[in-house]
């Protein structure tokens, strides 16, 4: 009797849940941003927003809810009714580098989230003082070998991507630089500009003024691919380093146990919707290059970036102050 009383009730839940999806979406959805206004997260979300909106039949509503690196916006959607009202704009910060600084995060990664598409992403670029004598990747490593200690990195604060980014270039060229941590990518970038540090890793669309005026020197783009805003620029795979990677990227996930034909109207009208031409540009507009990863191929991507992360924070002994 009480095994019966269970199938009923799990069907009930099955036909509960298949008639929201049926209905889905019956009323605004919030799409919450976990950083200020008129960043590239924020630009991103927006758009695809409006998008969602207009082919689902029911406004999008982006809320910026930005602090304590990105972890108050996350909290937020994983803790929501998993009914695809509320969803989560995230970025590599989010899901790939937080669970690796922060031994107690109030979500998991992994558990808390229905990953439903990865929208966007830019390169960072290793961009030196111009009056520092290097004009490539190699010139760089020659010259920090020689100078071992003496040239720094500006980055924007313990754990940041650009933090890692410079791990990353330290460890796999074996060479010696200081770490410089600045209240902020703002500063990060004035204090190369203005000599007090050798080098930063600027994303590729915000370098682009600095570089294109001739206040930064660009050596080489993060990536295995090249960027589409520095087209002539070498990738750090292409110059011997393919694991030298680092990227800032948004993607949209839902609270875990939204049901499931739910992701899929969400995942399958966004796939549609990065298909258009203008969505395309205006992602390259706000800095992000058009990705598109869907479902479990999105999924294995936060876990290879993890990996990717992890071994850099661990082998950096990086901690949050």
């Amino acid at each position: 009797m009480r095994i019966n009383t269970l199938i009923t009730l799990a069907a009930a839940s099955l036909l509960t849940a298949a008639a929201q999806a049926q209905d889905y979406p019956r009323m605004p959805i919030r799409l919450i941003v976990p950083y200020s206004a008129g960043g590239m997260t924020d630009v991103v979300a927006r758009v695809i927003g409006q998008k969602l909106g207009e082919r689902l039949g029911q406004p999008v509503i982006v809320e910026n809810r930005a602090g304590a690196a990105t972890i108050i916006g996350a909290e937020m959607v994983a803790n929501a009714k998993p009914d695809g009202y509320t969803l989560l704009a995230a970025t590599n910060t989010t899901l790939t580098i937080n669970p690796w600084l922060y031994p107690k995060l109030p979500y998991d990664a992994v558990k808390s989230f229905a990953p439903i598409a990865l929208i966007a992403t830019t390169p960072s670029v290793i961009v030196v003082n111009p009056k520092v004598p290097a004009q490539t990747l190699q010139q760089l490593v020659d010259l920090a070998r020689a100078k071992s200690g003496e040239l720094s990195y500006a980055s924007y604060g313990n754990g940041s991507t650009a933090h890692l980014a410079g791990e990353m270039l330290r460890s796999r060229t074996k060479t010696n630089f200081l770490h410089v941590p600045y209240k902020g990518s703002a500063p990060a970038k004035a204090a190369v500009m203005g000599g007090e540090v050798s080098v930063t890793f600027e994303p590729a669309f915000t370098g682009l003024p600095q570089i294109q005026a001739g206040k930064l020197t660009a050596l080489a783009v993060m990536s295995d691919k090249r960027s589409a805003v520095l087209p002539d620029l070498p990738t750090t795979a292409e110059l011997g380093y393919p694991d030298m990677k680092m990227s800032a990227w948004v993607g949209i996930l839902a609270p875990s146990g939204t049901p499931p034909a739910i992701v899929q109207t969400l995942n399958s009208t966004i796939e549609q919707i990065m298909a258009q031409a203008d969505v395309r540009q205006a992602l390259l507009r706000s800095g992000g290059e058009p990705v598109g990863y869907f479902g479990d191929a999105f999924s294995a991507y936060i876990r290879d970036e993890s990996a990717r992360y992890g071994r850099v924070i661990e082998d950096a002994h990086i901690r949050i102050d």
